[in-house]
């Protein structure tokens, strides 16, 4: 009885389009990206990353495509392998969320000196 409740879950949570955790963590890695562009354009602050910087330096299409893809390939990489593993995918897309959270907070603080 166990066994089928836990397959009903897996199956209906690989069913879904995409999973919240997907949603947060796209939202998350957006809104990063949109801040960082205009903060880089106001002169509120610098890319530190020599890749984006390079790609910022040639137009803002260029960093939005080159940005977008260093978190949408992962994502979709994990939202093909959750019809897979879907318990690992969710634990994993969970941990991910919290860490660059807890990345973009602090590194926020310490970026604006509050520390």
């Amino acid at each position: 009885m166990v066994a089928e409740n836990n397959d009903g879950l897996s199956h209906a949570i690989s069913r879904r389009i995409v999973m919240p955790e997907t949603v947060l963590i796209v939202t998350l890695c957006t809104w990063d990206m949109l801040y960082t562009l205009y903060c880089v354009r106001t002169g509120l602050a610098r890319e530190q990353n020599p890749v984006l910087q390079a790609s910022i330096d040639h137009s803002d299409a260029r960093f939005l495509i080159v940005k977008g893809l260093t978190f949408m390939i992962p994502v979709i990489f994990l939202e093909i392998l959750r019809t897979l593993r879907p318990k690992f995918v969710t634990n994993a897309m969970r941990l991910g969320f919290l860490a660059y959270a807890v990345i973009y907070i602090v590194g926020s603080l310490v970026a604006s000196k509050a520390f």
